[in-house]
């Protein structure tokens, strides 16, 4: 696998055309000497923005070159500068949005099914007039990329081309084309289907003409996610960038959801936040330390590269606060950096994931709600598809609506039948045109439950840590199942009446009425479903007793897991394994974000590690652990770690 360098800044540079002196007071040693103190090593720099403007001197688009340019070269003169630091500097390029060209070129416009276009009116504040790549407008751009590369030549470390995304699109050529090749104009999901396979095509044009001119450049075509969305096209990318600012819109969930998959697609994986406070343009502010922090360490502890994101500003003077606070965050990076990459993660369960892979952001509250719950009980997962393999997994666990057709569910069968585990919620697992669970649940399906809330009894097994003498309310329908083969491991009763019309009971919901228990979670061997969506209803309101019932099937299942530990659950555990140095890496992390917002999470502190016992449970017994890079020696007892005094983040080397 090739990877690309660990500590990125991503530098944006969108310039409007009404401030002046761009880039004049630009000063080349200031610059690159910025990055190198503060453990930089590779900087996206500006190529063509959202703006529509280009930072080079161009010859075949000289009415692109920002107006108000004071430096004519600024894009050789970054690249350079940061070479001459051995610091890598891949050049961005916008795809999809261009201020000027919108304008322009209005025929390039993605237009809506009603002939509008996206991103509102061009008179408006904003570049986000989306443009189409089915177009001449694709030609356009592989022209630009052959004026950059021969403009830099041999400086050329890759490309970042932004803004490349699965958009719907009824403009003239991609009528015409639909039309030609059957598409119902009138059915979006197949109008979808023609914009994804549209968004591949242009995709392997450009890396295919990017290779012809530069066959060592990297390549990546960011979209915001990385997601089933991207598989068909890994080929054409040379490493991925998770575009992922917790403040921006993303939230601190989505970052694992997209890492956890895209470390499975065979490519090198890197990280990206941003140095805002909020996001993207938001000059004059800068993160909490501890945020910044937890966001680029967790990135390690995946075993990913780490980008930061900032923004230039128009007279091209950087800014020295800013990389004071990537420079103590990137100090760090650096000395750990030997224990993250290369790596590969440890993983005893698959996460199946349901998202749509005709769209980029389109995550399920499922595997939101799975994710929360996985990362508090320290499992070691990947988030796969159905079309990886299973077998190197001993626990596959389907999500609330992880629906499947028949070619899956032979797959979980076969699964099943070679000793492997199986916890699913829900419809996990069903086929929604057989009425059918696969064969090996053990169950029969009949239908979504109409009367809810119900209320599960807490005893046997799944029910550990829970009051015997309470019910627990599960907010959301289950499925009604009975049993054909399996045992039940989980009863519920109903409420004396559903909430509806002039039917009702105090505040929320009519309580557990008197009468028969009935299944909402069985158990056929290796096999285990609970009937209600559990992982849907942790992200909706978080009870403790769905942890507390998916642990327990979890333990039921596995056994004793690779990783546990008495700490809180607001503490993340990593474990990844380095052959070449035959170890492995405990990476573990202790910070909360508070919502002490309306719109965003914070973090201002890291929290502490302390009297924290962790039991490891890896493929090959460990003896002997340090805390890296310090080398400070922690006694091992039948695998199990104590760590005291600690706040943060600590690496663990295990041998």
């Amino acid at each position: 696998m090739r990877y690309v360098r660990t500590r990125e800044v991503h530098l944006d540079f969108h310039t409007s055309e009404h401030i002046p002196y761009i880039g004049q007071d630009f000063d080349v040693d200031a610059f690159a000497d910025t990055f190198a103190q503060a453990h930089v090593n590779s900087v996206t720099v500006f190529a063509a923005c959202h703006h529509g403007w280009l930072y080079y001197p161009s010859q075949q688009h000289p009415e692109q070159i920002h107006p108000r340019l004071a430096r004519p070269d600024l894009l050789k003169e970054q690249v350079q500068a940061l070479h001459a630091r051995d610091i890598k500097a891949p050049v961005y390029v916008t795809v999809q949005w261009s201020h000027y060209l919108a304008d322009t070129r209005p025929e390039w416009l993605i237009s809506k099914a009603d002939g509008s276009h996206e991103g509102g009116p061009l008179h408006e504040p904003g570049f986000y007039q989306s443009l189409c790549v089915n177009t001449s407008y694709a030609q356009y751009l592989r022209d630009l990329v052959s004026e950059i590369s021969d403009y830099l030549g041999d400086d050329l470390d890759g490309w970042f081309f932004d803004i490349v995304g699965i958009r719907p699109c009824w403009c003239a050529a991609c009528r015409k084309q639909m039309l030609t090749t059957g598409v119902n104009l009138n059915d979006e999901k197949a109008v979808r289907a023609f914009a994804k396979k549209t968004n591949n095509r242009f995709k392997r044009e450009m890396s295919k003409h990017v290779r012809s001119l530069n066959p060592d450049a990297t390549i990546f075509y960011n979209a915001g996610h990385i997601g089933p969305c991207t598989r068909e096209s890994a080929g054409d990318y040379s490493h991925f960038e998770i575009e992922s600012l917790p403040s921006g819109g993303w939230g601190y969930l989505h970052f694992p959801v997209a890492a956890r998959y895209a470390r499975k697609l065979g490519i090198d994986v890197m990280g990206m936040t941003g140095k805002f406070h909020t996001s993207w343009g938001d000059f004059h502010s800068l993160k909490n330390q501890a945020a910044l922090e937890f966001e680029c360490f967790r990135m390690l502890s995946y075993g990913c590269a780490c980008s930061v994101g900032d923004q230039l500003e128009p007279r091209g003077a950087i800014n020295p606060a800013t990389y004071r606070l990537i420079g103590n965050v990137y100090k760090r990076v650096e000395e750990v950096e030997p224990w993250a990459r290369p790596a590969k993660a440890l993983a005893e369960a698959a996460l199946l994931t349901p998202e749509n892979d005709q769209k980029e952001h389109d995550l399920p509250d499922s595997i939101m709600g799975a994710v929360q719950m996985l990362e508090e009980l320290a499992l070691q997962y990947d988030i796969i598809d159905a079309t990886m393999p299973f077998d190197a997994y001993k626990l596959l666990i389907l999500p609330d609506d992880l629906t499947a057709d028949a070619a899956l569910q032979a797959k979980i069968e076969a699964y099943v039948q070679q000793g492997g585990a199986v916890l699913a919620c829900a419809q996990g697992g069903l086929n929604l045109a057989t009425g059918k669970y696969p064969g090996a649940f053990g169950v029969n399906w009949h239908g979504t439950n109409e009367l809810y809330p119900d209320f599960i009894l807490p005893q046997g097994d799944l029910a550990q840590g829970l009051d015997e003498e309470g019910k627990y309310a599960i907010y959301l329908p289950g499925e009604v199942i009975t049993l054909d083969g399996a045992k039940p491991a989980l009863t519920a009763v109903a409420p004396y009446f559903a909430r509806k019309g002039r039917t009702f009971c105090s505040h929320r919901y009519t309580p557990a009425a008197p009468g028969d228990a009935y299944p909402v979670a069985a158990r056929k061997g290796q096999v285990l479903l609970f009937a209600h969506p559990l992982f849907r209803q942790y992200r909706d309101n978080a009870p403790h007793w769905c942890k507390a019932l998916v642990k327990n099937a979890i333990t039921a299942l596995l056994g004793t897991p690779m990783v546990a530990h008495d700490g809180p659950s607001t503490l993340t555990v990593s474990v990844l394994e380095q052959p070449q140095h035959q170890r492995y890496v405990a990476h573990i992390l202790h910070y909360i974000p508070v919502r002490k917002s309306a719109t965003i999470d914070v973090i201002e502190e890291a929290s502490p590690i302390d009297s924290v016992t962790l039991a490891f449970n890896l493929p090959k017994a460990i003896t002997r652990a340090r805390i890296v890079p310090e080398g400070t020696e922690l006694p091992v007892t039948d695998g199990r770690v104590t760590i005291t005094g600690a706040r943060g983040y600590v690496v663990l080397e295990l041998t």
